[in-house]
């Protein structure tokens, strides 16, 4: 399969799996660190047999940004975040000997991925591991020498069974509206993951698990037929696939777990979970989180536009027909320190815009872009004081299309393709590097996350490792044919602590219906309606945000998000 990626520029992101890549302890007391690597630069450790194995120094200028004394030489260097860029630190530990370079980070968040431009080839491996891990590595150092092992792990264990995120099966989407998977026949999920042997030893009675959470609770679990797998060899197992009676809305995680009939020596990539939602009004292909929606990584593409940038999701779905959407959740634009000085977020008008999608081929291989027509659009428009919002998940609302500028609803079996609008190419945008749709992709080679700068070609797969947009679509009441149409209504103030005021179109009795954004009902009460408004108590409610329903006598509806603040 051919695969068309777009290069980017990373600003910030969390540990990611690098599959047989590693940074371990290996003594005294073995432990595994999470970690980030050097972007563009350093030793590619994604290569077998590329890694280092030694004691670990602290270099004698803990930053690393001035002559590093040879006391690091022939060992693993530890540095210190801050004050210069990565590559000095590297560069500066390289020359004085050091055969790999552990970072520290200076603030209590995950790792990011060093960027950076060295003054020539670095061959040395560099990671990230967070403040706390650095805190605990220099007490184990008190006690004497310390190993570290840095780098491709294959052949090194005896027995090393190992699950990547990129080689399982996941849902074919981050999070569906409940209405849209009444059963297993409409929404289904199919099972099943690489298993790779990357020991020495030949293993048999190899089996693989996979079992599904909703909220904690399990409900399904299946295991596969037994089989063995030669030393430096792999297999993919195929599992059941997911397809209950019934679904209920909430949180679902998948959970793969793989065994044998030998002792694994390296157990932390024996399991791999990924996520999905079935909610009450969200459709994305990220993953769910307490800010809607999943972000780790905030990137741009590293051969800026020179105008215009969109970021987009593909989708359809056999019944979209009954659900229509009121606008756009997005994880955000974020300023780079660099760019400070001359990028802003201040009155930034950002812009969505939703496109039929009517070509005959879908597929990254040989799919065009040639028959696109704007349905619906909307925009959301920063504030004029400072950037408060910066880095931060943004609602868009729908503000016009072709049917009015209250809501846009789907048709069914009908390809769409949603697009966020970026006039600032300077800017970082939200993605997700949690949901893994490798698998998928290799299997169906579809288009789900294209994106074009300047309005040119789009490139269809993406961006090189395939993040996903943070982007989730809010859909409006369930709809049928000819009633339910949704009425305008907002509330104030947002966040709310105590006690909301709810400003409606509407007059008369309701019922309103509170749940959270696991589809969870929190409340239903009956609410009057008058001038316009009504008051209602969220004071025993947990922060967050929730969906509130609003349906009326004459069968329409209004529905909106509240977030609550504690």
């Amino acid at each position: 399969m051919k695969k068309l990626l777009l290069s980017f520029g990373l600003f910030v992101a969390t540990t990611y799996s690098f599959g047989q890549v590693i940074c371990n302890q290996t003594s005294p007391n073995p432990t595994v660190y999470s970690f980030t690597q050097a972007s563009g630069w350093g030793m590619d450790m994604s290569i077998p047999g590329n890694f280092v194995h030694d004691t670990i120094a602290v270099a004698s200028d803990t930053l690393g940004c001035t002559t590093i004394s040879n006391s690091v030489s022939g060992k693993i260097a530890v540095i210190y975040r801050g004050s210069c860029n990565f590559t000095v630190k590297v560069e500066n530990a390289a020359a004085a000997g050091a055969v790999g370079v552990i970072i520290v980070n200076n603030v209590a968040t995950a790792p990011i991925t060093m960027g950076g431009t060295p003054t020539g080839p670095i061959s040395i491996p560099a990671v990230m591991i967070s403040q706390a891990d650095g805190a605990s590595v220099r007490a184990t150092m008190t006690g004497g020498p310390v190993k570290f092992y840095i780098g491709n792990k294959s052949g090194f264990f005896a027995n090393d069974l190992a699950l990547t995120d990129i080689g399982s099966m996941r849902a074919n989407v981050g999070s569906l509206p409940i209405s849209l998977a009444q059963n297993g026949t409409e929404f289904s999920v199919p099972l099943g993951a690489w298993v790779f042997n990357q020991g020495q030893n030949d293993l048999t009675n190899i089996v693989l698990n996979a079992t599904i959470n909703r909220d904690g609770t399990e409900v399904h679990n299946v295991n596969s037929s037994p089989a063995s797998i030669v030393a430096g060899d792999s297999m993919f197992f195929t599992l059941t696939t997911y397809s209950p009676a019934t679904h209920q809305a909430g949180d679902y995680e998948i959970t793969y777990s793989v065994s044998s009939g030998a002792t694994d020596d390296y157990t932390s990539d024996n399991t791999n979970t990924n996520y999905f939602s079935l909610s009450d009004s969200l459709w994305s292909l990220c993953s769910l989180d307490t800010t809607v929606v999943t972000k780790q990584t905030y990137v741009r593409p590293a051969t800026l536009p020179t105008t215009e940038f969109e970021s987009c999701i593909a989708f359809k779905n056999t019944n979209a027909g009954r659900v229509a959407m009121d606008g756009v959740y997005f994880g955000g634009f974020f300023v780079s320190t660099a760019d400070s000085a001359t990028v802003h977020l201040d009155d930034f008008e950002a812009f969505w815009s939703l496109y039929t999608w009517d070509d005959a081929d879908f597929t990254i291989s040989n799919g065009s872009f040639d028959i696109l027509s704007q349905v619906a659009f909307g925009q959301f428009t920063y504030p004029s004081n400072g950037d408060p919002l910066a880095g931060e998940t943004i609602f868009m609302p729908l503000t016009g299309g072709d049917q009015g500028t209250s809501y846009y609803r789907f048709t069914n079996d009908q390809q769409y393709l949603l697009c966020i609008e970026n006039f600032q190419p300077k800017l970082f945008m939200a993605y997700s590097e949690r949901d893994h749709y490798d698998q998928q992709i290799d299997s169906d080679d579809l288009v789900r996350f294209p994106n074009r700068s300047d309005v040119g070609d789009f490139t269809p797969a993406g961006f090189v490792g395939l993040p996903v947009p943070s982007i989730a679509i809010r859909t409006g009441a369930t709809l049928s044919v000819s009633e339910n149409e949704l009425v305008d209504a907002s509330a104030f103030p947002v966040p709310a602590k105590e006690t909301i005021t709810v400003k409606v179109n509407a007059a008369g009795n309701a019922t309103l219906k509170i749940v959270d954004m696991a589809g969870r009902q929190v409340s239903t009460q009956q609410v009057k309606i008058e001038n316009g408004q009504f008051q209602t108590s969220v004071a025993g409610m947990n922060a967050g945000t929730y969906v509130f329903t609003l349906d009326y006598s004459n069968g329409t509806t209004s529905r909106f998000n509240v977030v609550v603040s504690k």
